[in-house]
């Protein structure tokens, strides 16, 4: 099964764009091979409004964000995980708001190349819903791309705010030790099971995405069809580091990407030695 990535996209860097009752999105201009265009801030309620994900530290993005709120108040400023490109914004959006910062916690792993600053003023556990005048968000713990990340859904409307667990634009990188591809794996159906709910995802990279069920499972089946190619490639090699593995299992590939493959097909072989199936020798891996 092909993951239907979407890669046609209509936003402008700065500019506000309505994409669902109550919700604005306002895209960073960080383009990279990992944000693709940029992080999406999104802009919930009107009046009094939360900010979700207000990005990186950023002196244009913020002049942005605080010219589409002008004459309004920013009562909640929401952090989905606390990774670089996601969460080092919120500092100076609270000195300019007064606005308080909610999220799961700060980083949870030293040297994980986390956004270690941050530590929510208010921390929101799995389940727990945050709301504010006119909209209600429930926190759900997901897991796996980072240790911290939460997932949000927007009472009311069938919307979930995905952040880097699910973007519509590429998979998401899993790269431990904060990573971890059993974490990631399970917050995936821990989505899917929300089947009937959740009918539109508003990512932390890309555009909207629409009827998400058929993309989580083209997700999931991605997944398990790579774990399926580690097997088969360490079991003709014999023994391999992950690095060596990125050729075998992913093919040609642009240089920029390699190291984030070979991370990918660490979280891999980890996942597969809690199960039974291959052993550590040193940076190499042979099957059991």
């Amino acid at each position: 099964m092909n993951i239907p990535f979407l890669r046609d996209d209509s936003a402008i860097h700065g500019q506000i764009q309505h994409v669902a009752p109550g919700v604005r999105r306002l895209l960073c201009n960080n383009p990279g091979p990992f944000t693709w265009r940029g992080t999406n801030t999104w802009i919930i309620g009107e009046g009094e409004v939360a900010v979700l994900d207000p990005g990186p530290e950023d002196a244009a993005h913020l002049e942005a964000m605080l010219r589409a709120l002008d004459g309004e108040v920013v009562s909640h400023i929401i952090i989905s995980h606390t990774h670089r490109d996601h969460s080092p914004g919120a500092a100076g959006l609270a000195a300019a708001t007064g606005a308080p910062t909610y999220g799961f916690g700060p980083h949870m792993t030293a040297g994980a190349g986390g956004d270690e600053a941050f530590d929510p003023m208010i921390r929101l556990a799995d389940g727990e819903a945050v709301e504010g005048k006119g909209w209600r968000l429930k926190a759900i713990h997901t897991p796996g791309h980072c240790a911290n990340h939460l997932a949000f859904a927007m009472e009311g409307n069938g919307v979930l705010f995905s952040a880097d667990h699910v973007m519509s634009w590429s998979s998401t990188v899993v790269s431990p030790p904060d990573g971890n591809m059993r974490a990631y794996m399970n917050s995936l159906a821990k989505l899917r099971a929300r089947e009937g709910l959740d009918h539109l995802y508003l990512p932390g990279h890309g555009p909207p995405l629409a009827e998400p069920m058929p993309f989580l499972d083209a997700l999931a089946t991605h997944r398990r069809r790579r774990e399926a190619r580690v097997v088969a490639a360490l079991r003709d090699i014999g023994r391999a580091s992950a690095t060596a593995l990125v050729g075998p299992v992913y093919g040609p590939m642009d240089p920029k990407l390699q190291g984030a493959a070979s991370r990918s097909l660490l979280a891999n072989l980890i996942m597969l030695e809690e199960e039974g199936a291959v052993r550590r020798e040193g940076e190499e891996w042979v099957m059991v």
